[in-house]
Parts: structure tokens; sequence; C-alpha cells
């Protein structure tokens, strides 16, 4: 059988979320190497390498802090208060679930929006830093921008899965293997 439209947008958008997670890690190593080699060079060769802050300030910052959150989403791993919610009945958390997911995409749609509209605008103007070496900044502008819009992609998906639960009445889980069949 096929697999459903919503199941194939969301082994795009883990697949998506899965290369992010990556760059992500990659970024945090080079920040760490980077980091590391200026400290060495400056304390013991006294020759800093430039611009060390500015870079990790706006490009792998943005990476090491913005591109993971759709992955944490997508499991499900962001803090929860599970005391009352665990005792409610099944229903009554579908429906905390969809109010969530549709507060979450109402915020973090207007943020994500907001910082895309913000980067285009940076990109259009050439955004950069004056200091020692003039440094291009908008790429992570655009990295925060993708790593909202990620978030978004994987909330919107994850409340999709709990109205399609509430409709059929199946567990998400049930219906993907399924399709799988």
């Amino acid at each position: 059988m096929t697999m459903s439209v919503h199941h194939c947008l969301k082994c795009a958008i883990a697949k998506i979320n899965g290369a992010a997670l990556w760059v992500s890690g990659a970024a945090m190593v080079l920040m760490a190497v980077h980091v590391s080699l200026d400290a060495f060079s400056k304390y013991l060769l006294s020759l800093p390498i430039p611009a060390t802050l500015e870079v990790v300030a706006f490009y792998y910052m943005p990476a090491v802090a913005m591109l993971p959150i759709a992955y944490v989403e997508q499991k499900r791993m962001h803090i929860a208060i599970e005391i009352l919610f665990d005792k409610m009945s099944l229903s009554w958390r579908r429906v905390c679930l969809v109010v969530n997911g549709v507060l979450t995409l109402g915020i973090m749609g207007t943020l994500s929006w907001l910082a895309t509209r913000e980067a285009i605008r940076k990109i259009e103007i050439g955004e950069y830093m004056f200091g020692e070496y003039p440094i291009i900044i908008w790429p992570g502008r655009v990295l925060f921008a993708f790593g909202l819009v990620l978030f978004c992609c994987v909330a919107l998906a994850n409340t999709v899965d709990v109205i399609v639960e509430v409709i059929t009445h199946k567990r998400v889980d049930d219906i993907a293997r399924e399709s799988n069949v």
C-alpha cells in the first residue's frame, strides 16, 4: 500500500531534522576547536585568532542553539509537566495536546515569520559587522529563522498526528504500521 502524504512529509521533515542536527553538532565541534585554538594561540603565542568572538556569536551559536530544537520537538523531549497530564483520560490528553499544538504554532509561527522577514531584510542589505575585519553576519539570522521554521513544521506534524488519532480513534503508530504493510 502507498504511504499517506502526512507520513511522507513526516519522513522528509525527519531527514531534514537529522541533517540539521548533524550541522549543529559540527558547529559545536568547530566552535570548541576554534575557541581552543584561539585561547592556545592568544596565551602561548600572543597571537589571537582575529574575530573569534564574532564568528562564535554570529555563526556557531545560532547553529548550536536553534538547529536542534526541532529534533527535540520531534522526539517530544521538551520540558513537560506530567503530574496532571498523566492522570487525565486519553480524550482530555488529546484535547490538551491539540490546544498546546495550536498555541505553540501560533507563538512560534509568529516568531518564525518575524525572524524570516528580518533574515531576508538583512540578506538584501548585506548585513555585516564592522571591526578589525568586516564579517558578514546575516547567515546567523538565516540559521535562526531556519531552526524556527523547522520547529514549526515538526510541531504541525505532531499536532496533526493527535488530530488524526481523534478522528480515526487509532494511535498514529498503528496507522503508520498499517500503511507500511
